[in-house]
């Protein structure tokens, strides 16, 4: 703190050397010597600064107590120093070597803001031990915290120093949530620069911060306050107008999105787009872990927009830059607001999608498009994931359409492909469709489980199981090393949940069908890395019918093999012993693996003619 402070007081000392210029403010020191000086001391300011904020969490928690006073000192200190660089604008001051101390100007007012953030959990234990008492030092604390931020939400503050501000501003809002925040002239005037749409935009990044920070102080709950305390009416009519505002130019676009875009028109739209999409996913996606009265009053000021975003969908499908930023954008809300948006409506978008997602669009977006492309399908995947994990009957209509769509559009286009995009997506998906909708498939009747093992289980939907797991095997023959172990996982997880294995309709056509693609597998040497879990997996197929795979299939795969001559089958097949533990039955297929390669290795090497294969 010694060595902090004689720095601190190089820097708050510069004040005695601003001069009004022509121009503006200028530092007015000149000499080398004393600008180099400057320039260590303030790089030495911007370490110890940092130092300071990492030392936040050693305040908090138990000691928070024992080590109040120390704390309280730092973030005092801090407070000042963060008001007093926003005060006398050194961002915006000339100086003597503009290439070297401006810089270190601007790094040395971040990072005084950033080590104030890293304070923001002592602020909000401080805030929940004083609220009751006396708050009057805390709420000083915060309120020129404001101060400071209030005058760097601007365009023409440096981005570095911006985003400083941006931040602590959202941890104020989000970590520290004072009741009072909201009537804050600083915040007020922030409210007023962001929702004033003559005002110059800030940067993307900065504006969804700051966006975030604003609905944050109007939706989140107020610690240490009892729910009738909350003021959510009023909050609620604060945060539509919020949103109103944000959105103003967005909702305007859909009176005019069926009409042909020149070019012009059609960039700026774009704009519009990216920029309220971004800024209002971002704010659900801030509050997804939240309270479901702060899920309600975001969804009520958001739905205009949601329906203005599904209906300017279909104009926009063939612009996957746009398709992608919607879709990113109803994921979230899908992740967040599920239970807010309500079932109709959630649908409706739904049936929007499977109409606009034709093959030929798929086709279009998967083929020809590369990476963006293939993003807004992975994307609507991903909702789709979403949906068919949904618990109950509500979505379960949608099962057959969601199939389809994967087996009979989706598949085919990426089913010959070797490049993995979409390809894992949609494998967990259908997934998804079989571990969360088990009984679409395989309807349990109370009597068939008491009578165990008597009674089959009724089979639906077969032609639709049995593709599903016809694609899972073709996966298998691919290179991609990533996809084999996922959907090598997938089938192992089916197993253990719901004993896929034994199901009839598995064990009479498929098993040994899936054994013999993993043997060859290991043969090829093409998945090394997996070999233990390949070993496992064929493990777990074999023992549902040791008896079949010993008699018929061992005898059968090894006349299939080629490059080995019959003495030299009848040797492997002799040591391969029937054991029926999983650590020998592994040991015995790695050996069955390695024996074969050594003979066809040895057959290949011989004159041609020496073994009668």
């Amino acid at each position: 703190f010694p060595v902090l402070q004689d720095n601190l007081e190089v820097y708050l000392g510069l004040q005695q050397f601003v001069v009004t210029s022509g121009t503006g403010h200028r530092l007015n020191i000149t000499a080398e010597n004393d600008c180099r000086r400057l320039h260590c001391s303030l790089r030495d300011l911007s370490s110890l600064l940092q130092a300071v904020g990492r030392l936040a969490e050693y305040f908090t928690g138990d000691v928070f107590a024992a080590r109040f006073n120390d704390a309280l000192t730092v973030v005092e200190r801090l407070v000042k120093v963060t008001l007093y660089g926003s005060q006398i604008k050194l961002y915006n001051i000339e100086t003597a070597v503009p290439s070297v101390l401006k810089p270190d100007l601007i790094d040395v007012h971040a990072q005084s803001l950033a080590a104030l953030q890293a304070y923001a959990h002592w602020l909000a234990q401080f805030y929940s031990e004083v609220h009751r008492q006396n708050p009057e030092q805390f709420i000083s604390l915060v309120s020129t915290a404001l101060e400071a931020i209030a005058p760097l939400i601007s365009s023409k503050v440096q981005e570095k120093l911006l985003l400083s501000a941006c931040h602590l501003l959202v941890s104020l809002a989000t970590t520290v949530r004072p009741v009072f925040l909201i009537s804050i002239p600083a915040v007020q005037k922030v409210f007023n620069r962001i929702t004033d749409t003559s005002a110059q935009r800030l940067p993307d990044k900065a504006q969804v911060l700051v966006c975030r920070a604003l609905s944050n102080v109007l939706l989140l709950p107020w610690p240490n306050l009892p729910e009738s305390e909350q003021q959510w009416a009023v909050r609620s009519t604060n945060h539509a107008s919020l949103i109103s505002a944000l959105t103003r130019e967005y909702r305007q676009l859909k009176s005019n999105a069926i009409l042909p875009q020149r070019k012009v028109q059609l960039e700026d739209t774009k704009v519009i787009i990216h920029q309220t999409l971004s800024v209002l996913e971002d704010i659900v996606e801030s509050i997804s872990g939240e309270s479901t009265k702060s899920r309600q009053i975001c969804y009520q000021s958001l739905q205009e927009s949601v329906q203005v975003s599904l209906a300017l969908f279909p104009a926009f499908i063939h612009q996957s830059d746009v398709t992608d930023e919607m879709l990113s954008f109803f994921l979230t809300l899908f992740q967040g607001l599920r239970v807010q948006m309500g079932v109709p409506f959630t649908e409706q978008i739904i049936q929007t999608f499977l109409n606009m997602f034709t093959r030929e669009q798929l086709a279009e977006s998967i083929l020809h498009e590369g990476s963006t492309g293939c993003r807004v399908v992975e994307k609507f995947l991903k909702i789709l994931q979403v949906v068919v994990q949904e618990p109950g009957q509500v979505f379960k209509p949608f099962l057959p359409s969601v199939i389809s769509l994967c087996m009979e559009q989706v598949y085919p286009i990426i089913a010959e492909r070797s490049s993995p995009d979409v390809k894992a997506e949609l494998f967990e998906l259908l997934f998804r469709v079989l571990h969360h909708n088990w009984r679409y498939f395989f309807k349990s009747s109370v009597l068939a489980s008491v009578q165990r093992g008597v009674a089959e289980e009724q089979m639906e939907n077969e032609a639709q199981f049995s593709a599903i797991m016809q694609a899972f095997g073709q996966s298998f023959l691919q290179p991609d090393i990533h996809l084999f172990k996922q959907n090598l996982f997938y089938l192992e997880t089916l197993n253990t949940k719901q004993k896929l294995y034994h199901k009839k309709i598995f064990r009479t056509t498929m098993l040994f069908q899936f054994v013999n693609v993993l043997l060859q597998v290991l043969v090829h040497k093409s998945h090394d890395l997996l070999q233990e879990e390949i070993g496992i997996a064929t493990y777990n197929m074999a023992s549902v019918d040791f008896d079949g795979f010993y008699s018929a299939f061992l005898p059968e795969f090894l006349a299939s093999c080629d490059g080995v001559d019959s003495n030299q089958k009848n040797v492997l097949g002799r040591n391969f012993k029937m054991d029926r533990d999983l650590p020998s039955f592994t040991q015995n297929v790695h050996r069955l693996v390695n024996d074969l390669r050594y003979y066809r290795l040895c057959n290949d090497s011989l004159p041609p003619g020496t073994v009668k294969l």
